[in-house]
């Protein structure tokens, strides 16, 4: 198992590469100036030559790319131009309510998206087998912000039952108001995904379900409920963890939009606050910070379906 995780380290360290290439001269290239947007438009010629070469950004892209790399390598980011903070302690103060978030959504997509895709193979070639995949095929089809206008509308501003906006953090109010606050966009995200992990439960269940040992299996007179969650779930226990994974890692990226309707202070707020101020170090310090965290959860979803399918477990041993 070390083996496989070098591997998959070493195996990953191209994708950074690009990310750390792309993160740097693609935004550096973007449009606006950050000294410009930081002081105004009024702001004096010789204040804005100041600010720029003190910034550092008087020098050319290569020589700033080298600066930047050198202190990314002792896990510098650099300083935000805007709040004049280390980057890292501020994606670092903004990870709470995005992991809460995202584990949330997840656990909620779970919850609802297995069940629906089993009762679609208990019910498979009835007329009833629609009830259970339309709702798969919405939650796929609706966009994230028409689903969380229509559940604040009804669930917080007409009953009262949550709150229509922001995030206490763990350390002053307690775990469960944080969870409290992030249960109505947990929610939602948990209906967004919930529809792949469901189809991906109903597909693999429904090949297992096909192959010759369990056409024995019937024969052999064991019944059918048996056959579905004892052998079919189990052996497609696989494909659904990497379902789950691909979801909780896409809710931590998709969790900009949520953020930002529900003003919840996450990575996708900080994010989008950044690119708004043009704040270079903070927007890099996000991409990259994101992308190691994508890497870890991919690798965790391969180790995890190792220890299901002992097919997987035996290539990566």
């Amino acid at each position: 198992m070390g083996t496989y995780i070098v591997k998959r380290v070493i195996h990953s360290l191209p994708l950074l590469v690009m990310v750390i290439i792309f993160s740097f001269f693609v935004i550096h290239i973007m449009p606006g100036d950050p000294v410009r947007t930081l002081l105004g438009d009024r702001a004096p010629a010789e204040q804005v030559a100041s600010m720029t070469k003190s910034l550092g950004l008087d020098q050319p892209l290569v020589i700033q790319f080298t600066v930047w790399l050198k202190n990314l390598l002792h896990c510098d980011f650099g300083t935000s131009i805007s709040l004049g903070e280390p980057a890292f302690s501020l994606i670092l103060q903004r990870v709470e309510p995005t992991f809460l978030l995202g584990i949330l959504g997840t656990l909620i997509s779970v919850m609802v998206g297995i069940p629906l895709g089993i009762l679609s193979v208990q019910h498979h070639g009835k007329w009833t087998e629609n009830l259970f995949t339309l709702p798969a095929l919405v939650s796929i089809s609706v966009p994230a912000f028409w689903t969380a206008i229509l559940m604040i509308q009804l669930l917080a501003v007409k009953i009262h039952l949550f709150p229509v906006a922001g995030y206490h953090v763990i350390a002053k109010y307690g775990l469960s108001k944080a969870l409290y606050d992030l249960l109505l966009p947990g929610l939602i995200l948990g209906i967004m995904y919930c529809g792949q992990i469901a189809r991906m439960t109903k597909v693999s269940t429904l090949e297992i379900m096909r192959q010759d040992y369990l056409l024995t299996a019937r024969a052999a007179g064991i019944s059918e409920g048996k056959i579905l969650y004892y052998y079919a779930l189990k052996n497609s226990l696989a494909s659904i963890i990497v379902v789950i994974g691909y979801s909780f890692a896409s809710m931590l990226a998709g969790a900009v939009v949520i953020e930002q309707i529900f003003n919840i202070p996450g990575l996708g707020n900080l994010t989008i606050t950044s690119i708004l101020n043009r704040d270079y170090p903070v927007i890099q310090g996000t991409l990259i910070f994101v992308t190691v965290i994508f890497i870890i959860i991919n690798m965790l979803t391969d180790i995890l379906c190792a220890y299901v399918n002992p097919k997987i477990k035996h290539e990566i041993e």
